[in-house]
């Protein structure tokens, strides 16, 4: 049985023999998508697998102890070069922003039918640092191949008033929401935007698992579990998980749809 630290529904591609290609595992949404990443990363090495993390986007560099490739599209290049556990691959270097630039949705495709990894964990959105964000008409860029989406809100907004100091998007959130500037982001707020075709899980493909992560969820006192519960059955998610990636244990709950 996988560990613990591999959270439902994930232990599902812990047994590589059962894909003919590599997992690919989309973050989308704001407050910690790169620091989940590199956490999964950790997890899925430890468990022996070998994992290619990139983006469709920009993202941050990972620890200078992964190595690092550039290259114009990584389904070209030999397997070989993916040997190690871990590795990062992009498409070039932005010193202006300090971050990399990846591929198209495409490419990555392209990439997890040659098989060279187990596991490719991709940063399919931007937030520009804020913990919440809705999706502009180019936004998320997420590969179709994608078996699992994740989208990330930093706890800390939860039962706070909402505002362009703290929503990425601001403009196109409220409309979606239907909420004004100083509105609270309650679970009613929350549903509308889950299921929403332009929200927070625009551009996900039909068959992929839909799991939203709460992370940093202790600073969401006035949060009641149970009624985050109900949502997996009036959004149709696979799993809630709440915790902060960056403490340890990383998720200290799930909340899992029960299937039929």
């Amino acid at each position: 049985m996988p560990p613990a630290n591999i959270p439902e529904p994930l232990t599902q591609f812990c047994d590589g023999s059962l894909n003919s290609s590599s997992v690919v595992i989309s973050l989308i949404g704001a407050g910690g998508k790169t620091s989940t990443l590199f956490w999964l990363a950790r997890q899925f090495s430890l468990l022996g697998k070998k994992v290619i993390i990139t983006t469709t986007t920009r993202m941050y560099l990972p620890d200078k102890n992964i190595p690092l490739l550039m290259c114009c599209d990584p389904a070209h290049l030999p397997a070989a070069v993916f040997a190690s556990p871990i590795c990062a691959c992009y498409s070039a270097w932005q010193p202006s922003s300090g971050k990399v630039r990846g591929f198209l949705p495409q490419q990555v495709d392209a990439l997890a039918q040659r098989h060279y990894a187990d596991i490719i964990l991709v940063e399919a959105d931007g937030s520009r640092g804020l913990p919440l964000k809705a999706p502009a008409l180019h936004e998320p860029c997420i590969p179709v191949s994608s078996r699992c989406v994740i989208a990330v809100t930093g706890g800390q907004v939860l039962a706070r008033p909402l505002g362009p100091d703290n929503v990425h998007r601001w403009p196109i959130f409220a409309s979606i929401t239907k909420i004004k500037r100083g509105d609270k982001a309650d679970i009613a707020v929350l549903e509308h935007f889950i299921r929403h075709p332009a929200g927070m899980f625009k551009n996900v493909p039909l068959d992929a698992q839909r799991i939203w992560l709460i992370n940093r969820f202790s600073q969401s006192e006035n949060f009641i579990t149970n009624k985050l519960s109900a949502l997996l059955i009036s959004t149709g998610l696979d799993a809630i998980w709440l915790g902060a990636v960056r403490e340890f244990p990383p998720i200290k709950n799930v909340l899992q749809r029960q299937r039929n």
